[in-house]
């Protein structure tokens, strides 16, 4: 009976370790580079390098923190901004998706810096899957802000305190309030990324918006208005309230 327990015991180490074993497994990876905000291919210059798309491993830590990772391996993309990639990975370990070689006249290339990269975790891959994942890169775009009071009452008394998220004159404040019922176009361009969310990632801290504290029929209410921004041209915004 010792004997039988014994064996039971290593059989059952045997089976727990098959289990958890970190084996490679096949994975492919294919996708396209778009304009954030759009459907459309990104803009790719005939006289630069074309971008490229690398895949990470992330062996623990942050990307920008320090943490320890590795490329695995980088593809260039098609003249559609197409990519795919074919790779035995770990399929219990991390990884995702990056890009550089951006063309800096229309998008900002600051997925890749002299410290490090940045915003890679956004696209993770499934090992042992396929991955269709499309990577949305952030176009240069301007924006001269317009705001509506959508107050019905001609003689309404609100005030619109903009704190923060369209720019303005001085270090990204609105200094003058908008009162009553207006519609106003600001004077100044404010720079920024094209698109509603940051590299399509639908997350609050991620989107476009206006934030402060509207005062309306005696009752003063934070607000957050998000807004979209079209991409590469100088637009008029508008944001009602």
């Amino acid at each position: 009976m010792k004997k039988i327990a014994i064996f039971i015991l290593v059989l059952g180490i045997a089976i727990s370790y098959s289990c958890e074993k970190n084996e490679k497994v096949k994975t492919t990876i294919s996708g396209q580079l778009l304009t954030n905000g759009t459907t459309d291919p990104i803009r790719i210059s005939q006289e630069l390098a074309r971008p490229r798309v690398v895949l990470f491993h992330n062996a623990g830590g942050g990307f920008q923190s320090g943490g320890s990772w590795d490329e695995i391996i980088t593809v260039e993309v098609d003249a559609n901004s197409n990519y795919t990639m074919e790779v035995e990975v770990f399929e219990r370990e991390d990884y995702y998706l990056g890009f550089y070689n951006l063309d800096g006249t229309y998008y900002y290339d600051n997925s890749k810096t002299a410290s490090g990269w940045y915003n890679v975790k956004f696209y993770p891959v499934t090992p042992g899957s396929f991955n269709s994942i499309n990577l949305y890169i952030n176009a240069k775009s301007w924006v001269i802000p317009r705001f509506i009071n959508t107050n019905p009452d001609p003689n309404n008394d609100d005030v619109f305190d903009i704190g923060y998220g369209i720019g303005g004159p001085e270090a990204g404040v609105i200094l003058n309030d908008l009162i009553g019922a207006t519609d106003t176009i600001m004077t100044w361009i404010h720079s920024t990324w094209g698109g509603e969310y940051s590299y399509n990632i639908n997350k609050p801290g991620k989107a476009h918006k206006v934030e402060g504290k509207l005062t309306r029929n005696g009752a003063t209410t934070d607000v957050v208005i998000q807004y979209f921004v079209p991409p590469f041209d100088t637009s008029i915004v508008v944001i009602e309230y």
